[in-house]
């Protein structure tokens, strides 16, 4: 069973130091409270006039928060813009550590960057996502592989170039995919890295990378209720893996990324939902949708086993003849003088 921790519509989670950090909307006003095991809020860290938000980062007496158009950090009760992104609609959507720097992303229209920074303070900016390739449209996540140490950033929209790598903590980026699938999420594992697609050409499904062969392959899914099916967040959690649907708002589980049980199902939002999301809390997941925060257990995620998939494979015969078709198009932009 799940449980709705909060009243008030929750954006955002950061799970850190054994507890939950949310952040709430109230009217007009976003706060981040920090709840304990009691499902209680403990006390309120900040509270700021925004309209939407996401936390980026909780450690000690420091939030890095996401707030409409600008990075804040708060520390010590203080509240400081440190960054803002190249267009008053953008926003900042993801964040990752890597060793002792900080990465976020922007995301919105072009150009979009991503920033890195020591102190959380200084930020300088790496890169803009029309260096890397003139026809994408924004940056979609940044992730780090400490496998690899590399970073990983997935680009969209209209572009051939859906995946770079950086191996020297973004002064220089490769491209690693080009072709038409388009990603959100990316989950380093030590013999691949798995990422959610977010297509407009397909009705759902996963692209793995293979370290050790170089080699790409592709897993085609689909919903028997609803027209297709788009990665906004995926996580390892012990054996399974559970990924956030951008649409519909969905939290599913799987053991072997083919088959997708349901853990809760929100049709109320019409459209991609950029702010579903999970984080493991100790044997526990606590999941987020814009309008609740959950927390499933342990028995939860088997329990979903025993019903129906929600996704499922399938051969995709129509959505690879789109994809033959965007390939060919895009490669012919990029043949004209």
């Amino acid at each position: 069973m799940n449980y709705n921790y909060v009243k008030t519509p929750a954006l955002s989670i950061m799970v850190a130091g054994g507890c939950i950090f949310a952040l709430v909307k109230r009217g007009n006003l976003l706060s981040v409270v920090m709840l304990d095991e009691e499902r209680k809020a403990e006390s309120e860290m900040a509270s700021l006039n925004a309209s939407q938000g996401l936390i980026l980062g909780a450690e000690e007496d420091k939030l890095l928060l996401s707030i409409d158009d600008k990075l804040v950090l708060v520390e010590g009760g203080k509240q400081k813009t440190v960054l803002k992104s190249h267009r008053s609609r953008n926003f900042f959507w993801h964040a990752t550590r890597a060793e002792n720097m900080v990465f976020v992303q922007e995301y919105g229209e072009a150009p979009t960057g991503i920033f890195a920074s020591e102190d959380l303070m200084n930020w300088r900016k790496l890169v803009v996502n029309t260096s890397l390739d003139k026809h994408s449209k924004h940056f979609h996540n940044i992730t780090y592989d400490p496998y690899r140490k590399w970073l990983i950033a997935t680009l969209g929209d209209g572009c051939l170039t859906r995946v770079v790598v950086s191996e020297d903590l973004g002064n220089s980026w490769k491209p690693l995919y080009r072709g038409p699938w388009q990603f959100v999420p990316a989950v380093p594992l030590q013999d691949k890295i798995v990422f959610g697609m977010d297509s407009g050409i397909a009705k759902g499904g996963l692209g793995i990378y293979y370290l050790g062969e170089d080699k790409w392959s592709f897993v085609f899914l689909k919903s028997l209720s609803h027209r297709r099916a788009q990665f906004a967040s995926l996580k390892k959690f012990g054996d399974y893996y559970i990924g956030c649907l951008g649409y519909p708002t969905a939290i599913v589980v799987s053991r072997d990324l083919k088959h997708w049980h349901l853990l809760h199902l929100d049709n109320s939002h019409l459209e991609y939902n950029y702010f579903v999301d999970v984080e493991p809390w100790g044997e526990k997941i606590v999941a987020v949708t814009g309008k609740e925060l959950l927390v499933f257990e342990l028995k939860d995620v088997e329990k979903a086993f025993e019903e129906r998939p929600f996704l499922t494979p399938h051969r995709a015969y129509l959505d690879r003849l789109r994809g033959l078709a965007f390939t060919i198009k895009r490669i012919r932009w990029m043949l004209k003088p």
